[in-house]
């Protein structure tokens, strides 16, 4: 559906491990879409606005060599400003992001043992593209219970998509690249945030409560159908004909040079050419036996963090179960 108008931005907020690598190769080659991956989340862990609450040598490093980069280290605003100029184009924006990292901290901190400092700056925006053409958005002043720092005006502006997936799944996995790669552990102060979905419930029902119509993919129902991600763009007004399910993986050559970062994030998708049913579990794979599950984290990681992530998928599974409620099906 060719348009040489800007269109509705899709903005699919996401949860790391929820495959959402898994949707955007999908998406990756539609000729209708313009896909922007991850505009907040460097500034979330490096940028001057940073909100993370995970710190270790490993990521002060890192920090260090973005915050050398003025175009690496920015505010939400400057942030968000890149964006705004990203979506200029006759071609459907959408948009991936992690929904914690755009969160406001007192958002995160009224779920956390260890409150955060409300430094980030609300982004402003200029309404540039999309349907907000020509006019400036206001700046969230808090008031209409919007809780990211992102503008309500655009927030309202944009076509909400939302990508679950089981947390047992989800949190061993993000301890499983995060470890060697950001340092991540299960007792440091942003594991909870990293072993949560509230993150997504609490954005999926601002927009339901605000007149929005959030869609919500299940990452196990993918796997499982592929065939959902053209009905997914069927309700998105985008030609299914679009979605790809196969593709050349990514030449060993390439991966020897990326970071180790990239070789742990991106492994299965690199490695994959098409869907691989192998990572499904639900109805038409392989049961979650979580005692089973936990076993395994016990010999992997010892009692106490195999403890912890049971205690975290435990605690998750009722935002989960809400979801999976609203999700998209067959």
């Amino acid at each position: 559906m060719p348009s040489s108008e800007p269109r509705k931005a899709i903005f699919l907020f996401t949860h790391p491990r929820t495959a959402s690598n898994l949707l955007m190769q999908m998406l990756r080659t539609h000729p209708d879409m313009e896909t922007i991956e991850y505009p907040f989340v460097d500034t979330y862990y490096f940028g001057q606005d940073s909100l993370t609450l995970r710190r270790n040598v490993r990521m002060e490093a890192v920090k260090q060599r973005m915050q050398a980069d003025p175009a690496l280290a920015q505010t939400f605003q400057a942030a968000f400003d890149q964006l705004e100029l990203s979506i200029q184009s006759g071609k459907t924006p959408f948009i991936k992001e992690h929904a914690f990292t755009i969160m406001k901290p007192e958002t995160i901190s009224t779920y956390l043992a260890h409150p955060r400092s409300p430094t980030a700056q609300l982004a402003k925006g200029q309404g540039v593209g999309v349907v907000t053409t020509g006019t400036d958005y206001a700046p969230n002043d808090g008031n209409d219970g919007n809780p990211t720092v992102l503008p309500t005006q655009f927030l309202r502006s944009v076509t909400p998509v939302f990508l679950i997936r089981h947390p047992a799944l989800v949190f061993e996995s993000i301890l499983r690249v995060s470890g060697p790669t950001m340092g991540a552990q299960v007792d440091d102060e942003e594991f909870p945030v990293d072993a949560s979905l509230r993150w997504l419930r609490i954005l999926h029902d601002w927009f339901a409560q605000s007149g929005g119509h959030p869609i919500v993919l299940n990452a196990d129902e993918i796997i499982a159908c592929p065939t959902i991600v053209q009905q997914l763009c069927e309700q998105l007004q985008l030609d299914p004909t679009g979605v790809r399910f196969e593709w050349d993986p990514v030449a060993p050559a390439i991966v020897a040079g990326q970071s180790s970062y990239q070789r742990h994030f991106f492994s299965t998708i690199q490695s994959s050419c098409g869907v691989r049913l192998d990572k499904h579990s639900g109805a038409q794979g392989p049961k979650l036996n979580l005692d089973v599950m936990t076993a395994t984290w016990r010999d992997t990681y010892g009692f106490e963090t195999a403890a912890a992530l049971r205690s975290f998928v435990d605690a998750a599974m009722p935002d989960y179960e809400y979801l999976c409620h609203c999700e998209l099906r067959h």
